[in-house]
């Protein structure tokens, strides 16, 4: 996890994105427990740049600067691709390694070639993007990052640069963080069913209420523009998650977010085919109190347990940030009455990543045998290789997970995974699926791995980039693709519609017959 003091209030809406964003898809260790997330000294920085391009000014030390303005996506496209002067200019009398953004062109730059040279050395995965000639995305990027007008149009420029590795792991994080603290969403959820948008849930507004907004209600257009379009557009664009199906939950959450209280125009299609118009404003704040979360952000509790029939226990967990898991976990374990428990379903829809030692110590209690994590690979760059024509070198790590001392449960597994089941919570589900101790039912996971390391930008950002690539102990391969569940299984419009959850009784049924489906 990250060992630096945090001036973010973790329990608020921006400490949560945060989080999801950073820790949960970052916070996994690969041997040792923990993330390397050490600022870079000026000597390494210096090193970095003689990598990069010799040229480049000496380094910037920045650090977190007062929260810019309110923005919005829409209101930069048209500038950021503008070939216009930048309008900022450099404070004077400001050197190139104070800790402020300068707005200068040097600076600018530095920033975009440290994100092309950490990523060019670091960065594991570039055979996933046969396509993308990242020596010649810096050539087109430079004018675009020169030209940008202003900090908040710069950032988006990286933003979009970064987000073309396609890595769940590998993003650039403002200074204004993972949202905006001035911007906002409608109180609904929006999910990808059939290939449609859906709202799959509400809050309890007069506003939704009055309009007639219920789950099951698609999305056709937003501000009079195709939905497709408008997500690529203005969220992935900026937030590209690596497989279809991260993309398609974990980044919904910025499809509709922009300037709290402002309004949002949608075109929806209602159940029985007719069109209509409805508006919605940006504040996720209930009538009565409260805020609406998307289900991937309600935390509390961080565990929900409770007995199903035919004594089927069902365990859903948000994530595994907080030890408190591992400990309300064992205690659900250790206080089942064996006998009885004729199987458990662990919910793992909407489970984010954390900290992979928190999985771990709980995959101990449900084997009887010890099971590998995920071999994590990670490349070397020795020049004298390049110049000899060697193949790059790479080295891999695994841990070996033992059985917990104490009491285990060792019958009928199920495990519920679906798009936003990412990172450590995708190790949680490798090492259980692989040893063949569990049967997944549901969707592909996100496809989620890297361990990535922190680089401050000018400014005030960070780049994070994923460090290795993991797979199968057999070889196969999951970042960019997820993992396959045994049984897939997945709602439709008309199971939104009617609240049932297919998934869920999909589970029950795998347990129920466990002598058919068990691996």
């Amino acid at each position: 996890m990250n060992s630096k003091p945090s001036r973010i209030d973790w329990t608020g809406r921006q400490g949560k994105i945060r989080r999801i964003f950073i820790e949960s898809h970052g916070g996994r260790a690969a041997a040792g427990g923990r993330r390397d997330n050490r600022p870079r000294t000026a000597a390494a920085k210096g090193q970095l740049v003689k990598r990069g391009m010799a040229c480049l000014v000496v380094l910037v030390l920045p650090m977190l600067v007062s929260v810019p303005r309110a923005w919005t996506r829409d209101q930069h496209l048209a500038e950021i691709n503008e070939p216009v002067e930048s309008t900022e200019q450099p404070q004077e009398g400001a050197s190139p390694d104070t800790n402020v953004w300068t707005g200068s062109a040097e600076q600018k730059l530095f920033g975009l070639v440290t994100i092309w040279s950490e990523a060019k050395y670091a960065f594991p995965s570039f055979d996933r993007l046969p396509d993308l000639d990242w020596d010649q995305s810096l050539q087109e990027y430079i004018p675009r990052v020169i030209a940008a007008r202003d900090v908040d149009s710069y950032y988006l420029v990286l933003m979009e640069f970064a987000a073309l590795l396609k890595d769940g792991h590998t993003a650039v994080i403002p200074p204004w963080g993972m949202t905006n603290p001035e911007s906002d969403i409608p109180p609904i959820e929006v999910q990808v069913v059939e290939n449609k948008f859906l709202i799959v849930g509400t809050g309890e507004t007069d506003e939704i209420t009055g309009q007639r907004i219920y789950p099951g209600l698609e999305i056709t257009e937003i501000k009079n523009i195709p939905v497709w379009t408008y997500f690529q557009d203005n969220v992935l664009r900026y937030y590209s998650r690596g497989s279809r199906q991260a993309d398609e939950s974990i980044s919904m959450y910025y499809l509709l977010d922009g300037p709290r209280d402002s309004r949002i125009s949608l075109r929806v299609k209602d159940v029985d085919g007719d069109f209509r118009e409805i508006t919605l404003t940006r504040n996720s704040t209930n009538d009565r109190g409260g805020q609406f979360l998307y289900r991937m952000l309600q935390w509390d509790p961080i565990l929900e347990s409770r007995i199903l029939a035919d004594g089927i226990l069902y365990i859903k967990i948000a994530h595994f940030m907080d030890p408190k898991l591992e400990k309300q976990f064992l205690e659900v374990i250790d206080t089942s009455d064996a006998s009885a428990v004729k199987g458990i379903v662990v919910d793992m829809r909407y489970t984010l990543g954390g900290q992979s030692t928190i999985a771990e110590k709980m995959i101990g209690s449900l084997i009887d045998k010890p099971v590998s994590t995920a071999i994590w690979k990670y490349p070397h760059y020795v020049a004298a290789n390049r110049s000899w024509g060697m193949e790059p070198v790479w080295s891999e790590k695994h841990n070996l997970i033992q059985p917990r001392d104490g009491k285990r449960y060792l019958g009928p597994l199920v495990i519920l995974t679906g798009g936003i089941t990412s990172s450590t919570a995708e190790d949680f589900v490798l090492s259980l699926h692989y040893s063949k101790r569990a049967v997944l039912v549901g969707g592909k996971t996100a496809g989620i791995s890297g361990n990535p390391i922190e680089i401050p930008l000018p400014g005030g950002g960070t780049f994070e980039v994923s460090t290795f690539k993991a797979s199968y102990p057999d070889g196969r391969e999951y970042v960019g693709i997820g993992i396959q569940p045994n049984v897939e299984v997945y709602p439709t419009q008309a199971d939104i519609y009617k609240g049932t959850d297919p998934v869920l009784e999909k589970g029950i049924e795998v347990v129920r017959n466990w002598d058919t489906y068990k691996p």
